[in-house]
């Protein structure tokens, strides 16, 4: 059949539509899931959380956080993973004393791509020390594909002016590789509702990013907001700006390893 026009344009509304529809219908499955999953394995388990996550560290009682998001564009190991597509995400993180974990779900209205994390984590401190280790399973459900990792990190808070130091590190068992970075931040209370943060992160691949170079990876400089509505709703939005280094256009690895800006808005509910 030959399409008018008309006809076209008409086409072009109803998948827009359909794709719109598609994206609310999943959101919607994975917080209901999220929850059931939160309020009944989670807690159980006394589980903690990896990045994407938060970690909470509740002190003797059960704390929870819910966030929904969009982001301007994917930031992954310092690439635009998803070339220019944005990602809209849903996580329920919860924790228990030392223990915590979460749900994360990120599904691009741009494309045909998705993605579920599971993370489990251990945090302790030590004085201006805290350590954190943890485990994330990764289900990539258009694709088909999984992965399993192991997470470490270290960050120390003793340092004049209130800027900590951190350090992440990764491991893909899928890739065989890791991923480390290693950030400063200073965060600065604007007002009793208004806190800022400012953050400069180096990354480092060691066959992470299997057909990417190893080595130092990408710079990033990072501003964060968190504004309280109530005590709690709070609304959150981050600017960002990364560079890529030491870029191979030889490995198709390296291909979205660009100098690029991106931004984030989103909520966060605390119960």
């Amino acid at each position: 059949m030959e399409l008018t026009a008309g006809s076209d344009s008409g086409t072009v509304r109803e998948r827009d539509w359909r794709v719109k529809m598609r994206f609310f219908d999943r959101v919607i499955t994975i917080w209901i899931w999220c929850w059931s999953f939160g309020g009944m394995q989670l807690w159980a388990h006394d589980s903690e959380v990896q990045l994407p996550f938060e970690r909470l560290h509740a002190h003797g009682q059960v704390e929870a956080h819910a966030h929904f998001g969009w982001e301007s564009r994917y930031f992954s190991e310092g690439r635009d993973a998803l070339a220019g597509d944005s990602l809209a995400f849903g996580s329920v993180e919860m924790g228990w004393e030392h223990f915590s974990g979460g749900v994360w779900y990120g599904y691009s209205p741009d494309g045909d791509y998705d993605e579920l994390q599971l993370t489990i984590a251990y945090t302790q401190n030590f004085g201006n020390w805290e350590f954190y280790g943890s485990y994330t399973y990764l289900r990539f459900p258009i694709d088909g594909g999984d992965d399993h990792e192991l997470g470490l990190g270290l960050s120390w808070s003793g340092l004049p002016l209130a800027i900590e130091l951190s350090a992440d590190w990764y491991y893909s068992f899928e890739g065989d590789g890791s991923f480390a970075e290693v950030s400063a931040l200073r965060e600065f209370q604007v007002s009793e509702k208004l806190n800022l943060g400012l953050s400069a992160t180096l990354g480092v691949n060691q066959g992470y990013v299997s057909d990417g170079h190893d080595g130092a990876n990408h710079f990033a400089l990072r501003l964060g907001a968190e504004y309280a509505l109530s005590e709690m709703l709070s609304v959150t939005a981050h600017l960002s700006q990364s560079w890529g280094i030491g870029r191979d256009l030889f490995l198709s690895g390296d291909e979205l390893l660009e100098d690029f800006f991106h931004g984030g808005v989103g909520l966060q509910f605390s119960f």
